[in-house]
C-alpha cells in the first residue's frame, strides 16, 4: 500500500492549494516539493482527519466506508460506477470554479477532501487503475460497521411441479456409455455423432435436448469415461467402472465437479441469446474455471430450502456482485453480440443481457441437468431451489468414493431379468451386454436370441453369461433357461444369411474378365456358373463405378441400388 505522500508528489500546486484550502491548512510556500511536505503533515493530523469525517455527506461517507471494507483498495470501473467519477480538468478551471467547494458526486467530495487517490497497480486480475485510501491515512480512520454482503433474494411458497435433472443426467450418462461399448461409433472431426448413432442415442435418452447431449459428451470427455483411439470413440474401463458402481450420491457429484472444474467448457459463449465473436482472442483472458465457482459461490448465499423467483437472484447479484465474471470491471472489451439483433453488448448497461443472461442459462441448464437447483415455473414465474446433492456440492469438499449396496438381480424362467432399486449402473452394464432393455421403472430386460447373439459375435461365452447371472442373482438360474441359453449358443454360426445381388452376364469371357480385372475382382463374392456370380450388396456402388470406367454399361432398368 502507498503513503500519502507518494500520492501528493503527483499533483501541482493548484491541486495542492485545493486540497489545502477545503482541509482549513495554510500552505506557506510556494514550491511544490516543500508544500507536499507540509500538506501531508497536516491531513495526517487527528484533528485534522475528523473534521473531514464530519464534514462528509451520507453518500460520501459510503463511498468512503465502501473503501474501507475492500482494505483501502479498489478498482477505478468498480468504484466509478458506484460513486462517480472525478471531472477531468485543468488547473485553470478548478481555480477559478473552485470545484472541490460543490463537488458532483461522492467520489470528487473524497478526492477533493484529500481522503481518496488513484494510481495504477495490479492484482490478480491483471494490471489496472486502482482508488485508493493511502496506507498511513488509513491507520486513523475508523472501521466501518460490517455490512451485509450476502445475496438477499425473494422466497416464495413452493410450486406443485418442479424439474430436478441430477437422476436423468446419471441414467443419460449410462445409456451413452453402454452404447459406445455396444457399437464402433466413428465421430466426425469436431465431434459430432453420425445420424445414425445420434438417433439411436436419442430414442434412449430421458431428455433429448440437443444443447444437454453436447453437455453430456463434454462430462464424459472431460472424466476420461471416452476416449478417440483410430477414428473410433472408446472406453476407459477402469474410470467407467469405478462410476457405475459408485452411489448415486457420488456419480451425480463426480459430473458436477467435472463440470466446475473444466478449462474447455466456456458457459457464456453457449447462452442462445448471446454469440461470442473470438476473433479478437478477448476470451483468451477469459478465466472459465474462476468465472464458473464465482457464480457457484454467489448460488451459495441463498437460502438452503426456500425457493425463489431467478429474476430476484440474478437483480441481487447485480446489486452486490455485479462483477463477478469480470473481475477487472472492464465492460468494454468483450466482443459479445446479441443473437436475435446482432448488436454489440457492451458498458455496463448490456449487463442484464451478459452477465444476467449467463445466470438465467446456468440455473435452468447445467445447474438443473446436474441436479444442483431444482427448476419450476410458476405463472410464467422461474422459480428455484438447492437441492439436498446441490448443497453439498457448494460446500466443495470432495467425497470419498461410495459402494452401492443393491439388491440382487432376479432371473425368471420367461427369460425376464429383473433389476430392483437401487439398481447397481455397473449390474446394469453388464446386463447390456447380452439382454434387451424391456423397461427402465421397473427396471427389466429380457434374454433373447438376438440379445445373446450380440454377446458372442463380441466373444462372450455362454458360460460367462451363467456365470454374471448366478453372481448377480445370488442364485442358480433357473435350469430352462441355462439350457435355453446354451442351446442358441450351440447353434450360433451354423446358418448364415447375407444380402446379396446376382451379377449376370452374357459371354463366359465377360465373367473370366471381371474375375481377373484388380478393378473388380475384390468386389465379385462367388463365381457360381459360367455365366453369374454374387456380389455383396455392400460392394454394389462401387462395382457399378468400376463396371462403367471399364465401358460396361448397365440397362437404366436393370442397374442396382446401393
Amino acid at each position: 500500500m502507498y503513503q500519502l505522500h507518494r500520492f501528493l508528489v503527483d499533483y501541482d500546486m493548484n491541486m495542492l492549494r485545493a486540497l489545502a484550502e477545503n482541509r482549513g491548512v495554510s500552505l506557506t510556500t510556494n514550491r511544490q516539493p516543500e508544500a507536499v511536505d507540509q500538506l501531508a503533515s497536516a491531513l495526517l493530523e487527528p484533528l485534522s482527519v475528523r473534521s473531514a469525517l464530519a464534514r462528509l455527506s451520507s453518500e460520501g461517507r459510503q463511498a468512503l466506508d465502501s473503501l474501507l471494507e475492500a482494505g483501502g483498495r479498489m478498482r477505478a470501473p468498480h468504484f466509478s460506477r458506484r460513486f462517480g467519477q472525478v471531472r477531468p480538468i485543468g488547473p485553470g478551471r478548478l481555480e477559478r470554479e473552485t470545484l472541490w467547494q460543490n463537488p458532483a458526486n461522492p467520489a470528487e467530495e473524497l478526492w477533493y477532501a484529500g481522503l481518496s487517490f488513484r494510481a495504477f497497480a495490479e492484482d490478480k486480475a491483471g494490471p489496472a487503475e486502482f482508488v485508493y485510501v493511502p496506507q498511513d491515512l488509513l491507520l486513523l480512520l475508523p472501521r466501518p460497521q460490517p455490512s451485509e454482503t450476502g445475496l438477499v433474494v425473494d422466497t416464495l411458497p413452493p410450486p406443485s411441479q418442479s424439474a430436478n435433472g441430477g437422476p436423468a443426467l446419471i441414467q443419460d450418462t449410462f445409456s451413452y456409455l453402454v452404447h459406445l461399448h455396444a457399437h464402433e461409433v466413428r465421430p466426425y472431426a469436431d465431434g459430432r455423432l453420425g445420424r445414425g448413432d445420434e438417433a439411436s442415442l436419442r430414442m434412449r435418452l430421458m431428455d433429448g435436448d440437443e444443447r444437454r447431449f453436447e453437455f453430456l459428451q463434454q462430462l464424459v470427455t472431460s472424466l476420461g469415461f471416452v476416449v478417440r483411439q483410430d477414428h473410433l470413440l472408446t472406453l476407459e474401463t477402469a474410470p467407467v467402472k469405478r462410476w457405475l458402481n459408485a452411489s448415486p450420491a457420488h456419480q451425480i457429484r463426480t459430473l458436477q465437479e467435472a463440470w466446475r472444474d473444466d478449462p474447455t467448457w466456456n458457459d457464456l459463449c453457449r447462452v442462445p441469446s448471446l454469440v461470442c465473436d473470438l476473433e479478437t482472442g478477448w476470451h483468451l483472458r477469459y478465466d472459465l474455471v474462476a468465472a464458473r465457482r464465482a457464480s457457484l459461490d454467489l448460488l451459495g448465499d441463498c437460502p438452503r430450502r426456500d425457493w425463489w423467483p431467478l429474476a430476484s437472484f440474478t437483480g441481487a447479484v447485480k446489486e452486490t456482485h455485479p462483477d463477478f465474471l469480470r473481475p477487472d470491471g472492464d465492460y468494454t472489451t468483450w466482443y459479445i453480440r446479441d443473437a436475435a439483433g446482432g448488436d454489440y453488448l457492451s458498458g455496463f448497461e448490456s449487463w442484464d443481457r451478459v452477465e444476467g443472461a449467463l445466470l438465467a442459462d446456468l440455473l435452468t441448464g447445467p445447474l438443473c441437468w446436474l441436479g444442483v437447483v431444482a427448476v419450476a415455473t410458476d405463472d410464467s414465474t422461474v422459480l428455484c431451489r438447492l437441492t439436498e446433492a446441490g448443497a453439498l456440492f457448494l460446500d466443495y469438499p470432495s467425497a470419498d468414493p461410495e459402494g452401492l449396496s443393491s439388491p440382487p438381480i432376479v432371473v425368471h424362467p420367461d427369460f425376464r431379468v429383473d433389476v430392483p432399486a437401487p439398481a447397481n449402473l455397473y449390474t446394469r452394464f453388464q446386463l447390456e451386454r447380452f439382454a434387451d432393455l424391456l423397461s427402465k421403472d421397473p427396471c427389466r430386460y429380457r434374454l433373447t436370441t438376438s440379445s445373446l447373439g450380440r454377446a458372442l459375435d463380441r466373444d462372450i461365452q455362454v458360460e460367462q453369461v451363467l456365470a454374471f447371472l448366478q453372481q448377480a442373482s445370488g442364485t442358480q438360474v433357473p435350469t430352462n433357461v441355462a439350457a435355453q441359453l446354451r442351446l442358441w449358443a450351440g447353434r450360433f454360426g451354423q446358418v448364415q444369411i447375407e444380402e446379396v445381388a446376382v451379377l449376370r452376364v452374357r459371354s463366359e469371357q465377360v465373367l473370366k474378365e471381371l474375375s481377373v480385372l484388380p478393378e473388380t475382382r475384390g468386389l465379385l463374392s462367388q463365381v457360381l456358373t459360367p455365366s453369374t456370380a454374387l456380389v455383396h450388396k455392400r460392394n454394389l456402388p462401387q462395382l457399378r463405378r468400376a463396371l462403367r470406367a471399364l465401358g460396361y454399361l448397365l440397362p437404366p432398368d436393370r442397374e442396382p441400388h446401393g
